[in-house]
């Protein structure tokens, strides 16, 4: 019976990673609200979700909220510029699927090429900002190396994201209330490795 009030019982620690999961995730939607904060948001998840993934001691909600002023001036301009090329890559996109022929068809391929490696490095992005002291300018170039020296590990993230959305979606919706912290949590674990390979002073 003991055994069973034992924190360390993997069932406990498991529902303890659940219940920072969904903090994590209400902290990020709260923080969001905005709109124009999601990056700061963002990067502040991530921190959070790797000191969870490296099991370091901490608070989550200060641990959060510290983040998200630290990076918010860096993660804000970070989020304005992929709010602007994703809204960019998306108009260019169906302006082209809409042009038909041969032109639209080669534009329409183009674009499409290059809104797939705009979303392999922005899975990048905020982590590097949350891990790393480089300025914005340095965690894009990271961002761009990494996403492609790492293509397999980078392809299994989003793909991971994408199944995690769609069974909250369409299957088993309570999902949702641990979506954003569980992506994270699972980014986390291999970004942990992925940047252990890399030298750089962190934050």
């Amino acid at each position: 019976m003991g055994q069973i009030f034992n924190m360390e019982n993997p069932v406990w620690k498991f529902m303890g990673k659940v219940t920072d999961m969904f903090l994590l995730t209400c902290l990020w939607l709260l923080f969001s609200l905005p709109v124009v904060t999601v990056g700061a948001s963002t990067t502040a998840l991530f921190y959070c979700a790797m000191r969870l993934a490296s099991d370091k001691e901490g608070y989550l909600r200060e641990d959060f909220v510290r983040a998200f002023r630290e990076n918010f001036k860096s993660a804000t301009v970070l989020w304005l510029m992929m709010s602007a090329l994703g809204i960019f890559f998306a108009g260019d996109l169906y302006f082209y699927h809409r042009l038909g022929g041969s032109v639209g068809k080669l534009f329409f391929w183009v674009f499409l090429v290059l809104a797939v490696v705009f979303v392999f490095a922005a899975v990048y992005l905020f982590p590097l900002l949350a891990w790393t002291d480089a300025g914005p300018k340095k965690v894009v170039m990271l961002a761009f190396v990494m996403a492609f020296r790492n293509f397999g590990w980078s392809l299994l993230m989003i793909t991971s994201a994408m199944l995690l959305i769609t069974a909250a979606l369409f299957v088993f919706w309570p999902l949702l209330f641990v979506s954003a912290g569980g992506i994270a949590y699972a980014h986390a674990k291999i970004l942990l490795f992925v940047f252990s390979q890399y030298e750089w002073r962190q934050t």
